[in-house]
């Protein structure tokens, strides 16, 4: 039985005591039920074992072993059925760093191409009770690509989900990030996340625990969603436009605009920033029929040529509700055209 194997995998990856645990209590649990049915072979089950938790811990894909955790699954609007989805866009992450009293738990992630929501644990030092309706983390985030980019735009928020014990010190975050460059996309990059103090306003005046919590997370090189790239004339704000590309993962759907016969600066800029009719707008179209309207808007982008900028781009990402399949829609409709992916 190769546990000295095992322990080595173990001790580089180094996850949680709860992790191991986990991993242990399953990868036994196999052992001892094919003891049962036939008779060991030559290669010991654990040997094998250690290899399978090492590949699943280096691609990021250690949701499958420990579960994805459900407050993810709740914000997303998700349920049972819809857990295999999210899990494909998720990784634990399972990172407790404290200072001057207080942890900041960095428990999983949640990405595709354009957006990641991290999920988090804040605790602040007793005595220090948190009851506001909303907290910002000062400080904030850095992207790199693997080839060594370096995201140059991008948006980022908090949410504070809800608390059973509202009276005590510790309160549940999502951090989320959205790529706003267009040479940049968040697939295989490395987060660098550096929080400063927690606040309960923007101006980060009010400062309610003091601290600096950092760390690195790279995030999975596997796209959770499809990426294709029509180049198709559109008509988009009265103005003849080109839909370079259209994306969908089980939680984000995104299309972009370049130049056509006219460039982005001709378009009304109403028919893409400010309206509030998108569900009618834009919605996708799964291959059994059902039509799936998109949600609120993640961001919305119109960029227009400059000294620096060649050409004209635009991107205008949304949130989806419910959880899909990318594989299962077959065509997208933006303002009234249609766009099929098969």
């Amino acid at each position: 039985m190769a546990y000295n194997e095992l322990k080595r995998v173990l001790d580089q990856v180094k996850p949680s005591r709860e992790q191991e645990a986990v991993m242990l209590n399953r990868l036994l649990t196999d052992e001892r039920t094919e003891h049962r049915m036939k008779k060991r072979t030559h290669t010991p089950r654990l040997a094998a074992a250690a290899a399978a938790v090492a590949l699943v811990l280096t691609t990021g894909a250690f949701a499958a072993v420990t579960g994805l955790d459900r407050r993810l699954l709740d914000y997303f609007g998700g349920d049972g059925a819809q857990e295999e989805l999210l899990s494909a866009t998720a990784m634990v992450v399972d990172k407790e760093l404290t200072d001057e009293g207080a942890t900041l738990h960095v428990r999983q992630v949640v990405a595709d191409r354009y957006s990641v929501v991290v999920l988090m644990d804040f605790t602040a030092p007793e005595g220090v009770a948190l009851t506001e309706d909303y907290y910002v983390l000062g400080g904030g985030v850095k992207a790199t690509a693997p080839d060594g980019r370096k995201m140059s735009g991008w948006g980022s928020g908090f949410a504070l989900l809800a608390d059973e014990a509202p009276e005590d010190n510790r309160i549940t975050l999502l951090f989320t990030v959205h790529t706003l460059d267009d040479s940049f996309n968040l697939l295989g990059a490395r987060l660098s996340l550096d929080f400063e103090g927690l606040y309960d306003d923007n101006m980060e005046k009010n400062l309610l625990a003091a601290g600096r919590w950092r760390c690195n997370v790279t995030l999975p090189t596997e796209d959770p969603g499809r990426y294709v790239t029509p180049n198709a004339p559109m008509e988009v704000g009265g103005s003849r436009v080109t839909l370079t590309s259209l994306y969908i993962s089980p939680i984000s759907f995104a299309w972009e605009l370049g130049e056509g016969e006219d460039d982005l600066q001709s378009m009304d800029t109403a028919a893409l920033h400010g309206r509030e009719d998108w569900p009618e707008q834009v919605f996708l179209t799964t291959r059994g029929g059902e039509t799936i309207p998109v949600g609120e808007p993640n961001f919305l982008l119109t960029q227009y040529k400059t000294d620096v900028r060649e050409q004209d781009h635009g991107r205008y990402c949304f949130r989806l509700d419910p959880i899909i399949d990318p594989a299962e829609v077959a065509a997208v409709t933006l303002f009234g055209q249609t766009v099929s992916l098969d």
